[in-house]
């Protein structure tokens, strides 16, 4: 049997939300004091078990909503192939996380993410706040259902739903790490989440801000790019410290620093090209700071994956990453323009399980060669 509903109404069928301090990632969407207030009210403390093996959380919103429009033929085809589902639909910015949270703490064993990368951050930090960080939640399936696929590109993930459909009835499952992220909303208050993709600072956090007037225009990867290409037209380097496991390995001007735990971000553009997400180590990836002519001139070397050849980029593999500076970079979480700096990044060794089948990732792929 599965059951088909909003989150609101899952909720009033679970039990009530009240209290829940939400101290960490703020979900998917922009950022604003309403729904801030909202979700920080709110405590998914569902009090009845989940009734199938398998619950999908849909994102409405996603795919620009086409994923909403389709929602009746998606869920029919998920049932024909594993069997029966629970359905939870996202109301609004942060409901992934408190229904992955409820549906882990429940006894589910497997939740499919019917939506994007932005999706998918808020189910694993609800997965990871039910198992505080640790290892033992429930198996992850991604649908591609979303605009950007960037870490399900890292893993080798097929786009055609079919595909992605019989890789989940497979059921191999392979252990990824997870980022754990500490950093300071916009009033400096500190919070502390979970990533699974990156966590960066400098120009991905102004372009995460731009990107939503493009997006529903261009789609995601153009509208990406025009968001960089903004981000850039009024860049200004940011003086900042940089530590490797507690080791100082620069401080100066700093265009873009990002902890990379999948290769892509932004639709597809392979910022971290060495990141392996299973290694249990954080692919840092540091350009310092570059003019405004200088960023246009080598943008498009980002997307290739080739910028590592230009003289202000280092690449690092680290367990711990802090940031640092004097003034208030934005960061940019799985895609989210979610706080400021400073932020102190920790890498959580497989502490996610996710359904891969038979999919090979790019580092395994590579590495057969």
């Amino acid at each position: 049997m599965s059951y088909r509903g909003y989150a609101s109404q899952d909720a009033a069928r679970w039990g009530e939300r009240s209290g829940d301090k939400r101290s960490g990632i703020c979900g998917r969407g922009k950022f604003s004091k309403k729904n801030h207030r909202r979700e920080s009210q709110a405590r998914f403390s569902y009090r009845e078990a989940v009734l199938a093996k398998t619950c999908v959380i849909l994102n409405p919103a996603s795919a620009a909503g086409t994923t909403g429009r389709r929602q009746p033929s998606i869920v029919a085809r998920i049932e024909a192939v594993l069997g029966p589902v629970e359905l939870r639909v996202t109301d609004g910015p942060g409901d992934a996380r408190g229904l992955a949270r409820a549906a882990t703490e429940n006894g589910c064993r497997r939740i499919l993410v019917a939506g994007g990368d932005g999706t998918l951050s808020e189910i694993a930090n609800g997965i990871l706040a039910a198992t505080k960080g640790a290892a033992g939640g429930p198996a992850i399936g991604l649908l591609p259902l979303g605009s950007g696929w960037d870490f399900a590109r890292t893993l080798g993930l097929p786009r055609d739903f079919e595909e992605a459909l019989a890789c989940i009835a497979d059921g191999r499952t392979r252990a990824v790490d997870a980022l754990r992220v500490d950093h300071c909303d916009k009033t400096g208050a500190p919070r502390t989440g979970f990533v699974v993709n990156e966590a960066s600072a400098g120009l991905s956090g102004a372009t995460v801000r731009f990107v939503g007037r493009f997006a529903k225009r261009l789609g995601a990867r153009l509208g990406f790019a025009a968001g960089a290409l903004a981000a850039i037209a009024t860049h200004r380097a940011e003086e900042m410290c940089v530590r490797i496991d507690d080791k100082e390995v620069y401080m100066g001007p700093v265009s873009l620093i990002v902890a990379a735990n999948g290769r892509y971000f932004g639709a597809g553009m392979r910022v971290a090209p060495g990141a392996i997400a299973d290694d249990g180590r954080i692919e840092v990836v540091l350009i310092r700071g570059l003019s405004i002519p200088r960023l246009l001139k080598n943008f498009p070397s980002i997307f290739a994956g080739t910028h590592g050849n230009h003289p202000s980029v280092s690449f690092y593999s680290a367990r711990k990453v802090q940031i640092s500076s004097a003034g208030s970079s934005p960061v940019d979480l799985d895609g989210e323009p979610l706080g400021v700096i400073p932020m102190d990044v920790a890498i959580l060794p497989k502490v996610l399980e996710v359904i891969t089948g038979g999919a090979k990732s790019h580092d395994e792929v590579e590495g057969s060669r």
